[in-house]
């Protein structure tokens, strides 16, 4: 991150903004008057000033207790050591898994779900100094935000986004983005920054699992035999329609034996037997 203050930007397309962060540039050779008095007095102080600082990597700077301000710049840092201490974070990119979380949908169905979380620090000041460890705040805030956004959508739907989503279509990341949204309102106040969150895992609980797997087979029938009727009125329109361009002429009683006939042997589940009039 380069400069005093810069604004966060989100993860998606929406382009949402946060509020500048705090983080200035710290003056690491007199942080605080007493501390430039003390090593004046004692030079030899100063053969352990030089600090490292990493790729990836910033510092808060505390001096007698109160924050002087950030190490923004990775490299070699000459810092005053009378009072000093550096509460150092990581900027490179974390990773947190939300394991088999149990909660519930919005029709109020138990499920198990677990997450991935994709985030950064951006602020030392607000990671080390604002909160106690912004990792552990993270991993404490996502399970909660997580049972919130789960309880705003259903397990499956047809008709707009749900939990288990469906490939290819426009509400594919609806659930993921909504996440994403009120996780960084969660954890902004602790300089982190919410890159990316998934859903990796979702199923129904033990206990209405098998409840739950019946009404599927149902609507999977229902939504089968709604497909057969329809593809056998077709055909046997197309049959009638058909027979008429080649020339036969059809009683509406004929008809009728003929549709019936093909919409029997076509939905019907058992079949076709062959049966003679006597």
């Amino acid at each position: 991150m380069e400069g005093a203050a810069r604004l966060i930007v989100g993860a998606d397309s929406s382009g949402d903004q946060g509020e500048c962060d705090d983080d200035v540039q710290a003056n690491l050779c007199c942080p605080h008057p007493l501390s430039c008095a003390l090593s004046s007095i004692c030079l030899p102080v100063w053969l352990s000033s030089v600090r490292t600082i990493e790729q990836n990597e910033q510092a808060a700077v505390m001096c007698w207790g109160e924050y002087r301000g950030s190490i923004l710049h990775p490299g070699l840092q000459i810092i005053n050591p009378c009072g000093v201490e550096l509460r150092k974070v990581s900027t490179a990119r974390q990773t947190l898994d939300i394991k088999n979380l149990k909660c519930a949908d919005n029709r109020g169905s138990p499920i198990f779900v677990s997450g991935n979380v994709i985030y950064r620090i951006y602020s030392a000041k607000k990671a080390a100094v604002d909160v106690r460890n912004a990792s552990t705040y993270v991993s404490e805030q996502a399970p909660m935000v997580l049972r919130k956004v789960c309880a705003k959508f259903p397990y499956e739907s047809r008709e707009g986004p749900s939990l288990r989503g469906g490939q290819g279509t426009m509400h594919d990341h609806v659930v993921g983005n909504d996440l994403r949204k009120e996780l960084q309102e969660v954890v902004h106040d602790a300089g982190v920054e919410i890159i990316k969150t998934d859903l990796t895992d979702l199923s129904y609980a033990p206990e209405i699992a098998a409840a739950m797997l019946q009404k599927q087979q149902a609507e999977a029938m229902i939504e089968a035999r709604e497909l057969v009727v329809q593809s056998a009125v077709d055909i046997s329109s197309a049959a009638i329609k058909r027979m008429r361009e080649k020339g036969h002429q059809l009683t509406p009683q004929g008809e009728e034996r003929i549709i019936g006939n093909l919409l029997t042997v076509i939905c019907g589940d058992r079949g076709v037997q062959t049966t003679l009039p006597v």
